[in-house]
């Protein structure tokens, strides 16, 4: 079994051959460095995209705080027509709208952008509404349709 072991490894080849393997092995070898350094340039960029995009979710969010919150006065004692008019206040339009038991009322809204919808939550919720139920799905890009039902 030695014997024929130490036949594999005493190939002798010429000096061209020496050259091609050994130019071969520096090819593959080569293409696999650039295929590892091109996939990790896109790893790094995919990163700093998301990064990118976090930190402009994290600057709207602390620039909300910032914003001037309408007065709570604009909520009127009629809680179905504030809710009516400050979403349209916000190009938000109520699809439907059903008037639950202990003052809640469940509003159906679609195909609004998130950033419209989520100003006027705030607003709502700093009025002294509470958002009792939450469900919001994504339509398509920023638009997404609601479900909600709130509590005067």
């Amino acid at each position: 079994m030695l014997e024929i072991f130490k036949n594999m490894f005493d190939i002798k080849l010429t000096r061209l051959h020496q050259i091609i393997l050994f130019g071969t092995f520096l090819f593959v070898s080569f293409y696999f460095l650039i295929s590892i350094i091109f996939t990790l340039n896109n790893i790094i960029l995919d990163i700093k995209k998301e990064n990118e995009i976090t930190i402009s979710r994290i600057e709207f969010l602390s620039s909300i705080k910032d914003q001037e919150i309408i007065s709570r006065s604009n909520f009127s004692s009629n809680f179905v027509s504030s809710l009516n008019t400050s979403a349209l206040d916000k190009n938000l339009k109520i699809d439907r709208s059903l008037p639950l038991s202990d003052g809640e009322i469940s509003i159906w809204i679609n195909e609004s952008n998130f950033v419209d919808l989520f100003n006027w939550l705030l607003e709502v919720n700093n009025n002294n509404v509470e958002i009792t139920k939450m469900n919001i799905r994504r339509v398509s890009g920023d638009s997404v349709s609601a479900q909600l039902t709130f509590k005067s």
